[in-house]
């Protein structure tokens, strides 16, 4: 696997998908209350970050790639502002469209001594008008011209209506661009004609409606045969990465030895490391070790974070052995 900062600088990637606030509450705790048996925490910060489609287009962008990030938001709440944000994430505005009648989706994250402690979702699915479909499609079509792979990140907010979805996996394929899909629910009937597809392993298991007993690889043929994909990758936590292509071939990555601090953002960071490995003309393996070797960096970090092109290279030379890849004939 080579990694080089010219390749990394030329390739341009379209990000699309729901836009999320992450937010950051730190503090301690120190008593209970006494008015219910739960933990009194006392706030020291908060912190506004980008999260959803948007940490997606970050970790690509912190590595170098020309990112572009296609997305709705609604206007800036008092506690942060979305231009300040975005260029903090290296990040244009100009693609980001904003609707007065879209509610922003905002995870609160509650945080003690570097532990979760509690998570409130402010959210509800976004319903566009035609009006705004209209100019996604139409952006999407301008900036499709201008990138080697597309990211769909799907979080159900509501981005990914079928008939936009629809729309752009269409001129995707008129212009020959591969699409990367982060799915969401268990319909990825949906997502079909798309280039590669990461699940984790539980949300494979739902969307193949197969129980736990059913061998991984099944799972694999059912979904591949359900999305027309060439590529399926299930993310499986502890247990790697395991890459299955439509040929009926599989190569799998061990996951990589690390104390994990946070897994916050890790499927976000994946993806990210993928869509850069596919536009730099990777092969599919060298991209999958490029995405098991980002994961690995952000799951010992504290919060969502994102990896340098220095960072990996570190994680590369720290590395006591090689991680083989083994091709072998689905089962």
């Amino acid at each position: 696997m080579i990694l080089e900062k010219t390749m990394i600088e030329n390739a341009k990637i379209l990000v699309c998908g729901d836009f999320i606030i992450d937010h950051y509450v730190q503090g301690v705790v120190e008593r209970i209350s006494p008015e219910a048996p739960v933990p009194v925490l006392r706030k020291i910060t908060d912190t506004f970050r980008l999260g959803g489609a948007a940490n997606v287009a970050i970790n690509c962008r912190s590595l170098g790639a020309q990112t572009f990030l296609l997305s709705v938001s609604g206007p800036s709440l008092e506690n942060y502002c979305l231009d300040e944000l975005m260029e903090r994430g290296g990040l244009s505005t100009d693609d980001l469209l904003l609707d007065p009648s879209v509610k922003p989706t905002v995870k609160t994250r509650f945080m003690a001594d570097g532990h979760h402690i509690l998570r409130v979702d402010d959210e509800e699915t976004a319903e566009f008008s035609q009006k705004l479909r209209e100019l996604l499609v139409k952006k999407f079509k301008e900036l499709i011209r201008e990138v080697d792979v597309v990211v769909f990140s799907d979080y159900a907010k509501g981005f990914f209506q079928s008939s936009t979805l629809q729309q752009f996996l269409k001129i995707a394929k008129q212009h020959n661009k591969r699409v990367l899909v982060d799915p969401k629910g268990i319909h990825y009937a949906k997502y079909r004609g798309c280039f590669c597809i990461k699940p984790n392993k539980k949300e494979a298991y739902k969307a193949a409606n197969c129980d736990q007993g059913v061998s991984i690889d099944l799972v694999a043929e059912i979904l591949l045969d359900i999305v027309d994909a060439e590529y399926l990758l299930v993310t499986r936590s502890s247990e790697g990465m395991t890459l299955y292509d439509s040929k009926g071939m599989k190569s799998h990555q061990p996951a990589i030895m690390q104390e994990v601090v946070d897994v916050v953002g890790a499927g976000d960071t994946a993806l990210a490391l993928m869509a850069v490995g596919i536009a730099t003309r990777m092969d599919m393996e060298d991209a999958v070790k490029l995405a098991n070797l980002g994961s690995s960096i952000v799951v010992s970090r504290r919060g969502c974070s994102s990896v340098t092109l220095t960072d990996l290279k570190n994680r590369l030379s720290e590395s006591a052995e090689e991680f083989d890849t083994h091709s072998t004939p689905m089962v």
